[in-house]
Order: C-alpha cells, then sequence, then structure tokens
C-alpha cells in the first residue's frame, strides 16, 4: 500500500511538473509572439534610420533685430562636420572610455554594459556611467524624446538595432560626433575643440578628450565654461581618463599626467554674432524667464527691442573715437548706450571698442560696469533742490570752501564769486554744486536717486559730501534709465531687451508692455530741462565744443561728467524721445592722459552718433516749467542785501528754505564754513556772527554726525 501511494504521488507530481512547463511554454510563446507583433509595428512606425543625416537640426533659440528681420543670435547652431577618417583614434578611444566600451562588438543594446553600469554605480555611489550604448543614445538623440519612459526605452532599443543593421560602426560614430550636444551652442566634437580649446582634433590632448567627453552626458551640468560647473567636470573627467586606463588604452604615465592638468579652457568664443554685448544680455533674460528650458533646442523666436542701423552706427562712432581717444589721452575704450525714453527700449548697445579685443577685456560689458559718474550725479541734486522751491535764478557763491575735511576745486582751478544755480550747474561747478547737495539734503538726494533706478547706492555715511560730485559708483544702464525720467517729465519707465518672445508653433509666449510710474513732481523736471538744454547757459563750460551740443530743431538736454584723475569721462544728453548715454576710458580703470576730460574724449562720439540718428525722431520740445519766485535774499536773484552780503545759509534754513530766515544761522554746522570766504571776498569779515553762537541741540538731526563722518 505504502509503495503504490508513493508511486502515485511521484506519476502525479511528474504530471505538475509537466503541465507548468507546457503552461510556461505557452506564455513565452504568447509574449514573444506579442513582442514580435509590437517589435513589428513599431518598427512600421518609428523613424526611418536611413534618413539619419538629414535630422541634424536642434531647434535653436533665435534672436533677431525689433523689425524681425535682422537675426542677431542663434543659440544652438555651431556645427561644422567631420569624416570619420577626419577623427582622430584617441577621440573615438575617449568616446568608447565614457560611453560605451563594447561598441564594435554588439547589435546596438548591450544587456551587459548595462548591468556593468549598474553595478559600477552601485559601487562608486553615482552615477558616471550610463546603460545606454552610443547607437542607443544616437537613435534617442535624432529621433525622440528625451523623457524616461519604458515605451520610450523599448522604441531606443527598436531603432539602435535598426541602425546597426542599416550602417556600419564606422559610420554611426560619425554621425554621434557630429551630432552630440556639447553645450554653449556646440553640436560636435570640432565645434566642441574650437570653442572650448581653440584647438582642431588632431591638437587635442587627453586630458582635454576627457574633458571634452565629460559634457554630453549632461551638458547643462558639465560644460566648462560654467565656473559653477568645475568640480563636477573634474570629477568626470578622470572617471573617463580612469576607464582609458583600465582598458589597457592609455598607460600609467599618460593616466597620471593627464589627471595632474586643471580643467584649463580658453575664453568664451562667439560666432556670427552681431551686437554681442547686447544679445548676451537678451541670452541671460532668456535663461532667467525660462530656467528649465534648454536654449538650444527650445526652438524660441525672439524679437529684440534693438534697432540694427542705430547699432551700426554706433559702433562705428566708438570705434573712431575710441581710436582717437587712445592717441590722444590713453583712453582705449569706450561704450554707448540707447534708450527710447518713450517705452524704454534699448535701441543700441555697445559695451566696448571691440568684443573680441582681449587687451582692453573687450567682452565686459561697460553699459553694466559700475563706475563713477562724476559731474553727471549732479542733476539728481539740482532735482532735490528744486523740489524744496528753490528757483534756477538761486545765488550761490563759488569761492574756495572747506567744508570740514573736505575742499573740492572747480575742473579749471579758478572760482567765479556769486553764480546762479542756472549757471552753476549748466557750467558743471563743483562748489556751488557740494552746496547743493548739503543744500538740498544728502539723504533726500540719495533717496531721489533710488527712486529713479540707481538702487546701488549705498548709506550717505560711505560717501560724505563728495557724493554731491558724483563719488559712488553706479552702472550706465541705470543712469541711463533715471535720465528717462527727465525726458518723461518725471515718470519712470521700464526697460526692456525683448519686444516679444514666439515659441515653435508661433505662439506669443511673451510681450513687452511698458510701464511708466510717477516718480517725481513735473514742475521740478521741467526746470531741470530747462537749465540742462540751455544752450547759453553751457557755453561757458563747453568753449570750442559748444556747437557738438547743438542739432537745429530739437531740444537736448545734456550733461557731462568727468571722474577724478581722468578716470571715467560720460556724457548724458537727452530729448523728450530718447536718452544717449556714452563713456570713454580704460576697462582697467587706469587714467587717461590729463585733458582726457568728458568734453573732448565722449561729446564727439556722442555727437557723431546722434548727428546720425536723431532725425528719425520728431522735434518734440520739452514742457516750460511754470514761472518761480521767491521773495528772499538769494533766493530771488539777488546776493546783495540790507542785510549786507551772506553766504545763503544766513537767509535760508535746511529744514525751511522758504519760510522764516533762521534767528541763529550759526547753528548750522556748515555756516562758518560757507561764510568765512564770503566775507573774506567781499572785505566784511568783521560780520561774522559768534562761532559760540553755535549750540548742538539745534542742529538737524543727524546732520553732525554726516559731517564729520566724511
Amino acid at each position: 500500500m505504502g509503495t503504490h501511494s508513493r508511486h502515485i504521488k511521484k506519476q502525479m507530481r511528474k504530471k505538475v511538473l509537466r503541465d507548468i512547463f507546457i503552461l510556461a511554454g505557452v506564455g513565452v510563446f504568447f509574449c514573444v509572439s506579442l513582442l514580435l507583433v509590437w517589435f513589428s509595428v513599431v518598427s512600421i512606425t518609428l523613424p526611418q534610420p536611413d534618413v539619419l543625416g538629414q535630422k541634424m537640426s536642434s531647434g535653436s533659440t533665435q534672436i533677431y533685430d525689433r523689425t524681425g528681420k535682422i537675426l542677431l543670435y542663434e543659440v544652438g547652431t555651431r556645427r561644422f562636420w567631420v569624416s570619420y577618417k577626419e577623427i582622430p583614434k584617441n577621440v573615438v578611444l575617449g568616446l568608447l572610455a565614457a560611453e560605451d566600451s563594447e561598441f564594435f562588438y554588439h547589435g546596438g543594446i548591450s544587456v551587459r554594459g548595462f548591468l556593468r553600469a549598474v553595478w559600477t554605480n552601485l559601487k562608486s555611489g553615482s552615477f558616471e556611467q550610463g546603460g545606454s550604448t552610443i547607437t542607443q543614445q544616437l537613435a534617442r538623440t535624432i529621433f525622440l524624446t528625451q523623457e524616461k519612459t519604458v515605451p520610450r526605452k523599448l522604441k531606443e532599443a527598436v531603432l539602435a538595432i535598426e541602425i546597426e543593421r542599416k550602417y556600419s560602426k564606422e559610420e554611426i560614430l560619425t554621425f554621434y560626433l557630429n551630432s552630440i550636444n556639447f553645450g554653449e551652442g556646440n553640436y560636435g566634437i570640432k565645434a566642441a575643440a574650437d570653442f572650448y580649446f581653440g584647438k582642431d582634433l588632431k591638437s587635442l590632448t587627453w586630458e582635454e578628450i576627457a574633458t571634452l567627453m565629460s559634457i554630453p552626458k549632461s551638458p547643462y551640468y558639465y560644460t566648462p565654461a560654467k565656473p559653477e560647473n568645475a568640480a563636477r567636470v573634474l570629477r568626470r573627467r578622470n572617471y573617463i581618463l580612469l576607464r582609458l586606463k583600465e582598458l589597457g588604452w592609455i598607460d600609467e604615465r599618460e593616466y597620471t599626467t593627464a589627471k595632474e592638468k586643471p580643467v584649463k579652457t580658453i575664453g568664451k568664443k562667439y560666432f556670427k554674432i552681431v551686437a554681442p554685448h547686447f544679445v548676451l544680455d537678451v541670452k541671460a533674460v532668456l535663461e532667467n524667464m525660462f530656467p528649465k528650458a534648454n536654449l538650444e533646442t527650445a526652438g524660441l523666436t525672439v524679437i529684440s527691442t534693438l534697432d540694427y542701423d542705430m547699432q551700426r552706427v554706433a559702433e562705428n562712432a566708438i570705434e573712431k573715437g575710441a581710436a582717437q581717444n587712445e592717441k590722444k589721452y590713453g583712453g582705449k575704450n569706450a561704450s554707448l548706450l540707447m534708450m527710447d525714453a518713450r517705452d524704454g527700449g534699448i535701441r543700441a548697445m555697445v559695451g566696448s571698442r571691440s568684443f573680441n579685443d582681449e587687451a582692453i577685456s573687450g567682452q565686459v560689458n561697460m553699459t553694466m560696469w559700475p563706475r563713477q559718474p562724476g559731474s553727471a550725479f549732479k542733476p539728481f541734486s539740482y532735482l532735490t533742490l528744486f523740489q524744496l522751491g528753490y528757483p534756477a535764478e538761486t545765488i550761490l557763491f563759488d569761492l574756495p570752501t572747506n567744508f570740514g575735511n573736505y575742499s573740492p576745486q572747480n575742473f579749471d582751478l579758478t572760482t567765479r564769486g556769486p553764480v546762479s544755480l542756472r549757471r552753476a550747474l549748466a557750467e558743471s561747478l563743483n562748489i556751488p554744486s557740494v552746496k547743493v547737495f548739503y543744500l538740498a539734503d544728502p539723504n533726500r538726494v540719495i533717496e531721489n536717486a533710488k527712486t529713479l533706478g540707481l538702487t546701488t547706492l549705498k548709506d550717505y555715511r560711505y560717501y560724505g559730501l563728495s557724493l554731491g560730485l558724483g563719488t559712488a559708483e553706479s552702472r550706465m544702464v541705470d543712469l541711463v534709465r533715471a535720465y528717462g525720467v527727465f525726458s518723461n517729465d518725471g515718470e519712470l519707465t521700464s526697460i526692456s531687451l525683448i519686444e516679444k518672445i514666439t515659441d515653435t508653433r508661433k505662439k506669443i509666449v511673451y510681450e513687452y508692455k511698458p510701464e511708466k510710474k510717477r516718480v517725481i513732481d513735473s514742475e521740478s523736471v521741467r526746470l531741470l530741462n530747462d537749465v540742462l538744454k540751455d544752450y547759453d547757459a553751457r557755453s561757458g563750460l563747453f568753449g570750442a565744443s559748444l556747437g557738438l551740443t547743438k542739432i537745429e530743431g530739437y531740444d537736448i538736454a545734456l550733461k557731462t561728467g568727468t571722474s577724478q584723475y581722468y578716470r571715467d569721462a560720460w556724457v548724458f544728453g537727452y530729448t523728450p524721445n530718447f536718452v544717449v548715454a556714452v563713456w570713454s576710458g580704460n576697462t582697467n580703470g587706469k587714467v587717461m592722459k590729463p585733458g582726457g576730460a568728458s568734453l573732448v574724449a565722449s561729446l564727439p562720439i556722442w555727437h557723431d552718433f546722434i548727428s546720425q540718428i536723431i532725425y528719425q525722431f520728431p522735434q518734440t520740445q520739452f514742457s516750460s516749467p511754470l514761472p518761480r519766485t521767491v521773495a528772499k535774499p538769494m533766493l530771488n536773484g539777488q546776493w546783495t542785501s540790507p542785510l549786507g552780503i551772506h553766504e545763503i545759509l544766513y537767509y535760508v534754513s535746511t529744514k525751511n528754505p522758504l519760510g522764516p530766515m533762521p534767528t541763529n544761522p550759526a547753528s548750522d554746522p556748515q555756516f562758518f564754513n560757507w561764510e568765512y570766504p564770503v566775507q573774506k571776498w567781499s572785505g566784511g569779515e568783521a560780520s561774522l556772527p559768534q562761532q559760540q553762537d553755535i549750540t548742538s541741540n539745534e542742529l538737524p538731526a543727524g546732520v553732525l554726525e554726516n559731517v564729520f563722518s566724511q
């Protein structure tokens, strides 16, 4: 009985196992059949690999001028085709070590390679080695998306097998090395070698080859052009060098030598680029607007604000003017910026004399670089003073003055005695302008300047009274926008480099809408404009250059500025329609020769430019200010009174300039500094009040501290 039972059980187990094998076989057959059917269907619907050579397009982002007709730059299209014979063996080995060492031994997919990559990454705790073959990567790059899904991976495998069936290994490598993205708009190994190292392929060293082969894994994170990628690039480069050694393709000496070399690329190179400084700023704006997009493949069409014809005029004016300045004054560089005041669009931007001239650091955009504006800052002080009710006829004494620990001089080292605010500003006199800065309240001036767009200004204590003469560094672009407030009758206009952006379907994804906001009352601005456009009033400053400040039929307001020791020479000229700024000097801050002031270094460039473009604008006039009369000595244009001859602090309290005369003018901490030169000049020193009348508890809050912290 027992023996018979065991026999029956044994027969039953055999039957069950046989049934399981049959079912498994049917299942495998069914799955394989489905896979073959799916493979057949997918093979029909997938792109045909025989069009591989026609699929080398990058979907670049194109940046145009404001007409949409002039292509300024194309982000993502540098490609120079090379044949397999032109590709050195070392470059091929570097690629195989980085991506697919068994490339010549598989048919498009490699299970062993995939498993090895997984194991290597698990051991190292990183993802340095990928699992796709070179053929799979080529299929994905040319025909598929980058999405990480199972269907896409299967399609990638099918295409890889088809590609291997239709093309030789050498042809596949050629397609790959000419199509892969190497970052910064470079597609293909030849473009990358030229861009990053300035070399042809035959001249590349092992460390350079390994650096280049690091990039395709993720161009955004591995391009060596970005300083933040330095550690990642070095780590991946050294991994590739190690693989080369492990595979026996380089020896220990070659490995050690290459590994010890730093990752060193040449400076950025740009090709087929119009208005380079402008275009690179547009590109930076796009990167901020679309942080997750790859501009090289995004397919965006960007209509910028640049006027191509004006840009050409500006570039020629800068080149010609800077060449003259270099000979005469040692100022090798210059820049120009034009803003349409009506909508804030940048029409022309020349960041340097020559973008590719390393001797002048030509790729530094001086329209965006902080420099001391010198006297070009003075209008902000006068504007603030006009806000307080001072007329342009107000008199100040232009006499040698020690403001405590600061004794500025006028540009011509002379003084003029009593002068009006109109004359002091139009002739850019320094001593009266420091007084204006003080009377207007330095903190009020700074707040006004910030409101107008000079947001980089610090607290007054960083500068002292010298700020009134423009010692605080500011960017040209910010100053241009601030002067645009003068053009716009007191309204601050938004500023833009871009008019419109459309995607690959021509759908508008961005359109610039100018925004205006009133930041200063129109009357104060109109009074300032009335002074700065006064051709006769500025004649004392400009002399032989006066004719360069006028174009018949147009209202032109203008302010120059020269920083200390002739380091920076500026001109800011504007109409109700536009603002144009010019800077001359040296990018490294080296001073120009004595005499290299704004009138001779920058004004000719400014005039050369606007005299050619101004006729494209209407002959709009500035609005005239209302009459402003104050029945008070000095403010009424009279510097003598029944009380004698005194500086303005004798008649005016800085807290309430239009109110009653101060009962104790000597309480102002600057009173004696200003009054003494006036009494000495007029012969009335005996009329000075007693200094002991000053009591600190009568001082305006914070003034004493500010004066002694300069």
